[in-house]
């Protein structure tokens, strides 16, 4: 077993350090968050306008910013907003198609080699959209329950990590096709989820850790079946 878990410890490293080559890697530490200002769709193609006071000033045509978790390239920047082009790969694994004229989304600049490291590396690339379920308040705190698709389910454990609309957050329990996580009162005030509310559609991406080891261990399986 140890040596399994190197060889997908070697591996994860050698592909963050790709990543990171390309500048592609995010943290899941929401920087701030921004408005969708217009949208636009033409060609199967949805362009999504979003105006951030805090990030406008860093953002450059070509760069990489995590919008609600899922990475996309800045193709315009004007006075007081950015564009982005989402295509319908986007459209069909993301909360997207849901956005409207002033959406509150999160935001988060991509990671730069020397940047340090709160969260967990995020890829930008959403696995599926899920569905909260029911929310708890517990104090200061809430816990909140998000249903996912089946296809997930081996990829999410208690105390891994997963992030929800780009937010690096700890699982605290899962069960069938659902995980739950704690909200504190810092995150909810400084991202979209200060207005979480059931039937709320999120974007969820696995961790990477858990993605490599759950696919070499069912690639082993089907060598030694053969």
């Amino acid at each position: 077993m140890l040596y399994v878990l190197s060889v997908i410890y070697m591996h994860y490293n050698c592909i963050c350090l790709a990543n990171f080559r390309y500048g592609v890697m995010f943290s899941g530490i929401v920087k701030t968050t921004g408005k969708v200002k217009e949208l636009l769709e033409k060609d199967g193609i949805l362009e999504i306008a979003i105006t951030s006071n805090d990030l406008l000033n860093e953002l450059k045509i070509g760069d990489s910013v995590a919008i609600d978790g899922c990475c996309q390239t800045v193709v315009e920047v004007t006075g007081d907003s950015f564009k982005v082009q989402a295509v319908n790969e986007t459209l069909n694994k993301t909360n997207f198609r849901s956005y409207m004229k002033d959406t509150v989304v999160n935001l988060e600049p991509s990671l730069k080699v020397n940047d340090k490291l709160d969260g967990h590396l995020v890829s930008g690339h959403v696995d599926s959209v899920g569905e909260v379920v029911n929310i708890q308040n517990k104090g200061e705190n809430y816990v909140v329950t998000v249903n996912h698709p089946p296809s997930l389910s081996s990829f999410i454990a208690p105390k891994g990590s997963i992030a929800v609309n780009g937010i690096s957050l700890t699982v605290v329990d899962s069960a069938g096709d659902s995980f739950s996580f704690s909200l504190i009162p810092y995150t909810k005030e400084n991202t979209n989820l200060k207005d979480v509310h059931v039937g709320m559609k999120v974007n969820l991406e696995v961790d990477l850790v858990s993605r490599y080891l759950v696919n070499y261990l069912e690639k082993s399986k089907q060598l030694v079946a053969k």
